[in-house]
């Protein structure tokens, strides 16, 4: 019969390429007068482009309004030794509990994940590479405490909707604001508080002061931490005054 309403669910950040020449097909092939309704994360990069391209005066509803983080989280950012690394989100996952890892490539997650468990952290790595149940097993284990750190990329991590994630660690600087706040509101949910941690290698500590602006913080450099630092035990310590 004739289409009268079609649905449309943003998928394409695990495949995108894919998932978009399949959105555009779809909507070409749909001729016939309809309503098109969109369903996305966000409204920007390709799905931007589909909006523009395929809707006719569209109108958006957001269901959340932009806002800042939560009171409750706490951020830190650490001047970190490229191979020491993987030790200091050791340390921090050892001392916080569940850890979500975010890495900015699926390569790099299955190498920081392989790093942590040689380091005898139960860990997982979960991306769009990975088959679904493989994603949902992993999640499973993370939830009920078997594992306790994903490292994800920004994608795969849509699916962790978990309330006692205790803290974020950012294993690069985020690229924006915008995708700092993203991956970090997996922490600091249902009145816990949470940690977003910044981890930032000698050239990238211009990106910390940009994304501390960005947060309205007052712009200071990171902290120089080893693995063996004791306060990556207790991240509350990093906050206490120098002289205390």
């Amino acid at each position: 019969g004739d289409v009268t309403l079609r649905n449309t669910h943003s998928t394409w950040g695990m495949n995108p390429s894919s998932a978009m020449r399949s959105a555009s097909s779809i909507t070409t092939t749909c001729t016939s007068a309809h309503q098109t309704m969109l369903f996305s994360a966000t409204l920007d990069g390709q799905v931007g482009n589909l909006v523009r391209r395929y809707m006719n005066d569209p109108r958006e509803v957001s269901i959340d309004a932009p806002t800042a983080t939560v009171g409750t989280m706490r951020h830190l950012f650490l001047a970190v030794h490229r191979m020491d690394k993987d030790r200091v989100v050791a340390a921090v996952a050892d001392g916080a509990g569940k850890t979500v890892v975010f890495c900015d490539t699926k390569r790099l997650c299955d190498k920081v994940a392989e790093s942590l468990q040689k380091l005898k952290v139960k860990a997982s790595a979960i991306h769009g590479d990975m088959t679904q149940a493989a994603r949902e097993r992993s999640l499973a284990k993370f939830a009920d405490g078997t594992l306790n750190v994903l490292v994800a990329t920004d994608v795969a991590a849509r699916g962790i909707d978990i309330d006692d994630v205790a803290a974020v660690v950012h294993y690069e600087p985020p690229i924006d604001v915008k995708t700092y706040l993203h991956r970090s509101g997996r922490t600091a949910r249902a009145g816990r508080d949470g940690w977003a941690v910044t981890l930032a290698e000698y050239n990238q500590h211009t990106t910390c002061r940009i994304i501390q602006r960005g947060l309205r913080l007052e712009p200071q450099p990171p902290i120089e931490v080893f693995s063996n630092d004791k306060r990556l035990a207790d991240l509350s310590l990093f906050l206490a005054p120098a002289n205390a």
